[in-house]
């Protein structure tokens, strides 16, 4: 009896899924399509970048650029989005898959859901990152007394340590009518900052309403935010935060991040980015006032 390729994945228990060496996904057994409420027919559309959590996408670069290299990766723990953008904690084990000459034609990679004690040791592990970031923003708002560079620093600092797929800080200019860009991640920040973007205190953005109200405003599902720049640069956004900066009572600022996932922010991280956010305005002040500029 002769079993074809899809046979024999469709055979296996476990999520398994044919990828390129560039991370395009090839196939999926059913329990993978399953796992993540797929259908067969959107395979070809599916990237392994595309279905996982952002701070997850460099792990699988790291296995199939070791399987390329003729090594064999180790298993490792990531998050993967399923369709309606919830994340779904796996383990995955990588495999070469071999040409007839033995150069490498793409990876098989088998992913086990895990457990309810994995999911917590994920939670917990994110936590420990949050507060590692939260440390890590004290820190630089003691000791870099350059406005820019403590930005900057503070943006990447928080896209970092808490996955995010964006993180802005825009401060408030002389008139009171324009938050102005100052510090963006990632080509899509680059991009913004090249052309001054800006948006109206009061707008119909979400950091407009966080510097017109001096409250933070949530998006856990951004189809759904009425009050809200959709930025062509930032098509994969599905939640979004924006928080104010505050100096003594006043507005200053906004700091926003964006995530790819749906509900990507819990209340600890709400909590925790806030208290970055004092952080950030805090240090703001005194960058100000040790340049002789006025703070609010």
């Amino acid at each position: 009896m002769k079993v074809s390729n899809r046979q024999l994945i469709n055979s296996v228990a476990l999520g398994v899924a044919i990828v390129t060496p560039d991370g395009q996904i090839d196939d999926m057994n059913h329990a993978l399509l399953d796992m993540l409420g797929y259908e067969a027919a959107d395979v070809a559309a599916l990237t392994l970048a595309g279905i996982s959590a952002e701070a997850d996408i460099q792990v699988d670069q790291k296995a199939l650029q070791a399987l390329t290299d003729g090594r064999q990766p180790p298993p490792y723990i990531k998050e993967l989005a399923n369709r309606a953008g919830d994340l779904v904690p796996v383990e995955i084990h990588a495999g070469a898959i071999h040409d007839g000459k033995g150069d490498l034609m793409g990876a098989v990679l088998t992913v086990r859901p895990l457990s309810e004690e994995m999911k917590l040791l994920k939670s917990l592990q994110r936590r420990s990152m949050q507060l590692l970031a939260s440390s890590e923003v004290a820190r630089s708002a003691t000791q870099i007394l350059d406005v820019q560079e403590l930005l900057t620093h503070c943006v990447d600092l928080i896209r970092t340590h808490f996955g995010f797929y964006y993180a802005a800080i825009f401060l408030i200019d002389d008139t009171g009518e324009w938050a102005w860009l100052r510090a963006a991640t990632g080509e899509a920040g680059k991009k913004l900052l090249e052309v001054n973007h800006k948006l109206g205190v009061g707008s119909q953005s979400m950091v407009g309403w966080v510097t017109a109200n001096n409250a933070a405003r949530i998006a856990l599902d951004v189809g759904e935010e009425r009050i809200r720049f959709d930025n062509p640069y930032l098509p994969r956004t599905r939640s979004e935060i924006a928080l104010p900066l505050r100096v003594r009572g006043a507005v200053i600022g906004a700091l926003d991040a964006q995530s790819t996932s749906l509900n990507a922010f819990t209340e600890e991280d709400i909590q925790t980015i806030q208290m970055m956010a004092d952080q950030v305005a805090i240090a703001i002040d005194n960058a100000r006032l040790f340049s002789g500029k006025p703070s609010a």
